[in-house]
């Protein structure tokens, strides 16, 4: 089947539910049984079958079987927040003594998870930076454990190479866990390319109406056998209500990822030509870094992008982004609204990270949501004017 009908009917039993065309939200914490004998049955995989909802839930396994098909994954994990899929992932795969590769531009939550939990625990952090992903055999140990990708990165949308990662990997026993949540599995398909464990902030683009919060993590059978347990017993588990709310998000993610696509190449395009503007960060335009990489690992672009204003005064930005009116400011994206954000304050504390990452007090990110892209381009403009009336 296609993607966009996977979508639609991947997982659905109707004829459960007498013939309800909707996956109905089942309001359960737990399942009982009428005998013991049935009780026992039910125990032997809890994960398969109604037991208790932390195991299993009728509602969020229909998003789990759409979310595995769509990856070309065995099996999948729903999860109440993109880092309680990350977090279950790294904690059932690592353990003290253990040696962790992370590329130098995952999203902030996860680098502090890495800094501060994990190192605690004993397990060693070693960073590295993306452009080294075509061949990390010098950074290997004999205890190197897990190589954690996310690609493109969320702030300056460095690339990492998933089928040379993947392939070294393989050839050292090596687990890889790729963060996959800006280009969905619409776009990219990391275990297509060798990767063991795709997690995602499906708070993002599955969602899509900046509703809900969600996790969402893809494998093979055997990484799910070793996953799961933990994930259960971290308790961070998806309720159904937020499942139904991911499941009518999917079922438009191919149509509004198009539109998003579409616009936010627009105005990327649009803002290389403006005076005020000095570089803009999308893989989708040929000028980027990465772009020759972003077309062998991806079938398309999403909306979220950075660009770096000329070097301003802080009175500058604030009137740029005060004057905005259908751009709002807000740290997530993917949702049908235009959000803005200045990264000026990402790492303050941590001035060699900024500049490793290329981050300054004039760079923004922005998110393009759904709204028509000319009335987005005339918000622009009345920004870029204040900017340029506070620099005089």
């Amino acid at each position: 089947m296609k993607e966009i009908t996977q979508i639609l009917h991947q997982g659905d039993t109707p004829e459960r539910y007498h013939g309800a065309v909707n996956p109905p939200v089942v309001h359960a914490s737990l399942f009982g049984f009428k005998t013991y004998q049935e009780f026992l049955e039910a125990q032997h995989d809890r994960t398969q079958q109604p037991f208790y909802h932390r195991d299993f839930n009728p509602t969020v396994r229909a998003l789990e079987q759409k979310i595995a098909a769509l990856e070309h994954a065995e099996a999948a994990i729903a999860s109440s927040s993109g880092m309680a899929a990350i977090t279950s992932a790294l904690l059932a795969l690592l353990s003290q003594g253990d040696h962790m590769l992370v590329a130098d531009c995952v999203y902030g939550p996860t680098r502090e998870f890495c800094d501060d939990t994990l190192t605690r625990m004993g397990i060693s952090i070693e960073f590295f930076p993306p452009a080294e992903s075509v061949d990390l055999s010098h950074r290997l140990r004999s205890n190197t454990r897990l190589i954690y990708l996310e690609t493109p990165g969320s702030l300056t949308f460095d690339l990492q190479d998933l089928r040379a990662v993947a392939n070294l990997a393989r050839t050292q026993g090596i687990i890889t866990v790729a963060d996959n949540s800006w280009a969905t599995p619409i776009y990219q398909k990391p275990l297509d390319f060798g990767i063991d464990v795709v997690v995602h902030s499906g708070t993002k683009y599955v969602a899509g109406h900046s509703d809900l919060t969600l996790g969402l993590l893809a494998c093979s059978r055997q990484m799910f056998e070793k996953i799961k347990p933990t994930a259960t017993l971290l308790g961070a588990s998806l309720a159904p209500d937020d499942a139904y709310l991911a499941l009518r998000g999917l079922r438009t993610l191919p149509l509004r990822l198009a539109q998003h696509q579409a616009s936010a190449l627009r105005l990327a395009r649009w803002l290389q030509q403006r005076p005020e503007v000095r570089q803009v960060l999308h893989p989708g335009l040929p000028e980027f870094p990465g772009h020759t990489l972003a077309l062998e690992q991806m079938t398309g672009f999403t909306s979220l992008f950075s660009f770096r204003l000329q070097p301003g005064t802080e009175a500058a930005r604030r009137a740029f982004l005060d004057t905005l009116e259908l751009f709002l400011i807000g740290v997530s994206w993917g949702g049908y609204e235009s959000l803005m954000i200045p990264l000026g304050g990402s790492y303050k504390d941590d001035p060699e990270l900024r500049a490793r990452r290329g981050l300054d007090d004039d760079t923004f990110r922005t998110s393009i949501g759904l709204e028509d892209p000319d009335d987005l381009i005339a918000d622009l403009e009345k920004g870029l004017a204040a900017w340029r009336a506070a620099m005089d």
